[in-house]
């Protein structure tokens, strides 16, 4: 696919119809059973619709994947530049880190599914990898200087945090989002705060 048909209104409610046709068909059967017809026919599409946009299924699944991450990426990067809001004991979550539960809400359906053991498998892998080093890093630096901090491995407290996020994120929409996106921003982004950050900028030796 190349840049002029990914900036095509057309194409791009064709390959909505596709996702959604997926989305539904990941409710009612196994991943590995489903076929290019099966989505052609849940899309209401033909199977040369769907050829002319991808090579084949596996292409379609990873086709899915990078465009949904490239929009929640650029979704959350529109806020990058606001600051973090303090309110005597009060911490206001960053605007993008609004913006990236606010974006999953919007698509609850699609990330229900795709966080679950019923989704792609890569999924969940590739968006943990994408909030680690495109959101969550950029916001702890804004927060705090760990370069100051040599007794911290950075990698494992970004993977913690994410990894943690990412299951309170799957197990919110499995409670069919009973909580508002502000409020699961702003308390994870309280706890993260209060909890490991505070944890690991206090001085102390590990083993």
């Amino acid at each position: 696919m190349n840049k002029k048909e990914s900036m095509d209104p057309r194409a791009k409610r064709t390959k909505a119809y596709f996702i959604n046709a997926l989305i539904t068909l990941l409710n009612k059967k196994d991943l590995n059973k489903i076929t290019v017809q099966n989505i052609a026919d849940e899309a209401k599409l033909t199977r040369g619709t769907f050829y002319l946009h991808y090579l084949d299924k596996q292409d379609f699944y990873s086709s899915v994947i990078n465009d949904v991450l490239e929009e929640l990426i650029v979704h959350v990067k529109d806020n990058a530049a606001s600051q973090i809001i303090e309110k005597k004991d009060k911490i206001y979550a960053h605007p993008s880190f609004i913006k990236l539960f606010e974006y999953i809400y919007d698509h609850k359906e699609f990330f229900k599914v795709m966080l679950s053991d019923k989704g792609i498998p890569e999924f969940r892998r590739r968006l943990q990898n994408i909030v680690e080093e495109k959101i969550y890093e950029e916001l702890v630096d804004n927060i705090v200087d760990l370069n100051q901090y040599n007794n911290i491995p950075k990698e494992i407290l970004f993977s913690y945090i994410t990894s943690a996020h990412i299951g309170v994120i799957s197990s919110w929409l499995d409670n069919n989002v009973k909580y508002s996106p502000e409020f699961m921003a702003h308390l994870l982004y309280d706890w993260t705060l209060k909890g490991v950050i505070n944890e690991v900028t206090t001085e102390r030796k590990y083993y």
